[in-house]
C-alpha cells in the first residue's frame, strides 16, 4: 500500500457517527472509539483466564492530540494513553481493560478513579472464582485485599508502600 493510499484511508476511516459525536463527547471522552473499544473488551466472554492474573497499568505510546494523553516520566515512552488491564499471567491475554481518561463529565461513563475502584471494576469477569490476582503498590491496600478475599473470593499478591495509611497496623 502506498503512503498516499494509507493517508487517504486514515482520513476516511471512522468508527463513530460524526453527526452525533459532539453530543456524545459531552458525556464521554472516548466517544470517538467507544464502540470499537467496547467490542474488544467484550471478548472476555469468549475466554476463560487462568488461575493467576495481574492488574497493572500500561502506557501506549501516543504523541498526538488527545485530552487524556498522559505524561509519565519514568516510562520509556513518556507520552501516551494510560490503560489499566486485567491480564492472564500465563497466556498474557487481556481479559478486561479500561482507558484512563481523567475525570469524565457527568453521565453513564463517569467512574471513580481511586485504585481500589479500578481494581473492583477490573475483576468483574473473575469475581467469585477463587483466582489469584497480583497487583503493584499503587493498587494494594489492606482494606482492598480483605474485601477481595471476603466478598469476591479472590486472593491477592501485592507490595505495600510504607506511607499507606495504617498498613503497618495490620502486621
Amino acid at each position: 500500500m502506498s503512503l498516499k493510499r494509507f493517508y487517504l484511508l486514515l482520513r476516511a476511516l471512522r468508527f463513530d457517527d460524526i453527526n452525533t459525536r459532539t453530543e456524545r463527547k459531552m458525556y464521554d471522552k472516548l466517544s470517538a472509539i467507544r464502540m470499537i473499544f467496547d467490542g474488544f473488551v467484550r471478548c472476555q466472554a469468549l475466554y476463560t483466564v487462568g488461575e493467576n492474573c495481574t492488574i497493572d497499568e500500561m502506557l501506549e505510546a501516543f504523541r498526538g492530540r488527545c485530552s487524556f494523553r498522559q505524561y509519565i516520566p519514568n516510562k520509556p515512552n513518556k507520552y501516551g494513553i494510560k490503560i489499566q488491564a486485567l491480564v492472564d499471567s500465563r497466556t498474557f491475554f487481556t481479559s478486561n481493560m479500561e482507558i484512563y481518561v481523567g475525570t469524565q463529565p457527568d453521565g453513564p461513563f463517569k467512574f471513580e478513579n481511586k485504585p481500589s475502584s479500578i481494581v473492583k471494576r477490573m475483576i468483574t469477569p473473575i469475581s467469585k472464582t477463587g483466582r489469584n490476582i497480583t497487583i503493584d503498590n499503587w493498587y494494594t491496600s489492606i482494606p482492598l485485599v480483605n474485601e477481595l478475599l471476603e466478598n469476591h473470593n479472590l486472593t491477592t499478591v501485592g507490595t505495600l508502600r510504607k506511607n499507606k495509611n495504617k498498613s503497618h497496623l495490620a502486621f
